[in-house]
């Protein structure tokens, strides 16, 4: 009797821990999910943002900023509403000041790391100042920002998104440029190290990695050169200490006399003509995507004419079947891609054609290197403001940056071409937007669908997926 209460006091006590267990892990979680910035931030009308997946927003009226439980920003202007991510910085042109939002570490050139969850506003006139934004992200500012190596300069600020092999995407008001090498950005007080994420300051070098972590995988290309280099020399002096032959001559006499050991130094010299070394290399650079084009840079050192024809491939990422091959030139360094769909996956591909090794008359197709990029979208839009009998009212806002040269709506039942219009461009890209009437014959099907088509951008016709749809019950 007394061990079958024994057991039911282990038991109860167990079962008390695993209860409290169970409600402290839920405080925690609750805790964790609650704990995020309630304040709401005003937006000033003509700040320079990007949202989460770096489309550049325009404001064309005041916002406000929040966090939510998730932890990532939102923007609310009028009645949309943007994710922008987890950090998220705010460039004002007209007072050169930038606004950072999100947990960060403001990382002082003496070493010094500052950790900070506030906003942070830099003066044009100050010094240069860095930031750890998160896991790959910093935040330069400066009045000077500059890479001599690729050409690249901008001034006030800039946002610096590391992939994991290395490559960095560069943000700012002036910039969205990917660059698919090794570089470093200067601003006069310091130098950013990308690949490596080292900040250079003087002789010092502050390890960014450490601070919160990594997941970079990139690592620096073993010097050949060095090693080979130095395994010539080894083998010179190897050489030199081979040719320096001891020979010993023994002389005597029938009689028997002393016997002379005669020590001969034999050293050659060889002297070996220089090797040519030739090298040849073919490199994607920098890729800029726009709404429906894509500036590539591209490098082609081709000394002895190996390469016999340079090429693009370019193809929706996941999608078969959709692969574009575009002949380049050897003697350029930039091409654009075009009529491409904004808000798209696109991977372009820099690939050329050599002779075979074992087979002169036989081509053989090589991939130089490979990128991944998104075309911008754009924040047109169709708005359906009400549906009267066989006719919709609607209104469609142009994106100001990205303005159709001329553009029509077209409206479907059912997927079956109902009518179309043609927009009032100028109308199109105020605040107001355009407003229009468009109606069908017969009665309405089960979807109706607002669409834009033929939609020309200086002076070429694009793709677009801009619509608007709507179940009819």
């Amino acid at each position: 009797m007394n061990n079958k209460k024994n057991k039911n006091k282990i038991l109860f006590v167990l079962f008390s821990f695993l209860v409290i267990l169970i409600i402290s892990i839920f405080i925690y979680a609750l805790y964790k999910t609650l704990s995020y910035d309630t304040t709401i931030y005003d937006v000033e009308k003509g700040s320079f943002i990007y949202d989460k997946d770096y489309n550049y927003i325009l404001l064309n009226n005041k916002a406000t900023l929040k966090q939510k439980w998730d932890k990532n920003y939102y923007l609310k202007e009028d009645k949309k509403t943007t994710n922008l991510g987890k950090d998220v910085v705010v460039y004002k042109d007209d007072d050169y000041t930038i606004y950072i939002y999100g947990n960060n570490y403001q990382v002082k050139t003496n070493g010094d790391v500052i950790y900070s969850n506030t906003v942070v506003n830099v003066a044009k006139n100050g010094e240069p100042t860095f930031f750890k934004l998160s896991d790959r992200k910093y935040l330069l500012t400066g009045q000077s920002i500059k890479s001599d190596v690729k050409g690249i300069k901008t001034k006030n600020y800039l946002i610096v998104d590391i992939d994991k092999s290395g490559n960095a995407l560069l943000l700012n008001n002036e910039l969205n440029i990917k660059v698919l090498s090794t570089l470093k950005l200067e601003t006069g007080l310091y130098t950013f190290d990308v690949a490596n994420e080292r900040l250079i300051v003087g002789k010092e070098v502050i390890d960014l990695k450490k601070i919160n972590g990594s997941t970079n995988k990139y690592q620096e290309p073993e010097k050949v050169e060095e090693k080979e280099e130095e395994t010539k020399k080894d083998a010179n002096n190897n050489n030199n200490n081979n040719d320096n032959n001891n020979t010993n001559i023994s002389q005597g006499n029938n009689g028997g006399g002393n016997v002379t050991n005669n020590t001969v130094n034999n050293t050659t010299n060889v002297t070996k003509s220089p090797e040519l070394n030739i090298v040849k290399n073919a490199a994607l650079t920098s890729v800029v995507p726009y709404a429906s084009y894509i500036d590539v840079s591209y490098s082609i050192i081709d000394p002895l004419n190996e390469y016999t024809t340079v090429y693009l491939l370019i193809e929706k990422n996941g999608i078969e079947n959709s692969q574009t091959k575009v002949i380049i030139s050897k003697n350029n360094n930039q091409y654009r891609i075009r009529d491409l769909t904004p808000n798209t996956e696109y991977k372009i591909s820099l690939c050329y054609s050599q002779p075979s090794k074992n087979n002169v008359d036989v081509l053989e197709d090589e991939v130089a290197n490979s990128i991944i990029t998104k075309t911008k979208k754009t924040n047109t839009r169709i708005v359906i403001n009400k549906i009267r009998g066989n006719d919709i009212y609607y209104t469609v806002y142009f994106d100001t940056t990205y303005a159709f040269d001329s553009a029509e709506i077209v409206l479907y039942s059912d997927d079956v071409n109902k009518n179309s219009q043609i927009i009032n461009t100028t109308m199109a890209v105020t605040s107001k937007g355009y407003s229009g009437v468009i109606g069908s014959e017969d009665p309405f099907g089960y979807e109706i669908k607002l669409k834009l088509e033929n939609c020309i951008y200086q002076g070429e016709f694009v793709n677009t997926n801009i619509q608007t749809k709507f179940i009819n019950r």
